[in-house]
């Protein structure tokens, strides 16, 4: 590196030959741009790890959009159920899918039937599932009536009501 006429520094080039054995350029941290654009790479890959992150987690207000978009697109129209069809908890698991809510990468919804015949509270007439996400500590409460009809070769269809309780079942 020589120096001017004012004896200041010449200019490092921006890019330079690694010297890890490779004839690959490299950013120069020696000059102003280059470390710069090593900063500003480190930058961008952690945004972006961010990014990626925020958009395949579920956070709590979603997961309650998702809930009440579901519910009423659930209720809006008869439902089909039988054997073919599948019962309450998958179609409760694609009317969470298809609400257009949550993370648009990944994030997995859970629901699970919380039918305990021997809870005082749990009404006979009544199909409750709960409805979680591995990010969030919220759960939702999902009491569906009619109850899902008994397994037959046959499709039925419902008209179905649903109550949403944040909270365990």
């Amino acid at each position: 590196m020589g120096k001017d006429q004012n004896d200041e520094p010449m200019d490092e080039p921006i890019l330079v030959r690694s010297n890890w054995g490779t004839s690959r350029y490299v950013y120069n941290p020696r000059n102003p741009v280059g470390a710069g654009l090593i900063i500003g790479s480190l930058l961008f890959a952690a945004g972006g790890m961010y990014y990626l992150h925020a958009s395949s987690s579920w956070s709590a207000g979603e997961l309650r959009d998702a809930v009440n978009v579901a519910v009423r697109n659930l209720e809006a129209t008869p439902q089909t159920v039988g054997s073919w069809a599948g019962g309450y908890e998958s179609m409760i698991r694609d009317a969470l899918e298809e609400s257009g809510e949550g993370p648009s990468i990944g994030g997995v919804v859970s629901v699970e039937e919380a039918n305990d015949p021997y809870h005082e509270d749990a009404p006979a007439s009544v199909d409750r599932f709960e409805v979680t996400a591995t990010d969030v500590d919220a759960t939702f409460c999902l009491s569906v009536t009619p109850p899902e009809p008994e397994s037959a070769l046959t499709s039925v269809e419902v008209s179905l009501s649903i109550a949403v309780e944040e909270g365990d079942c």
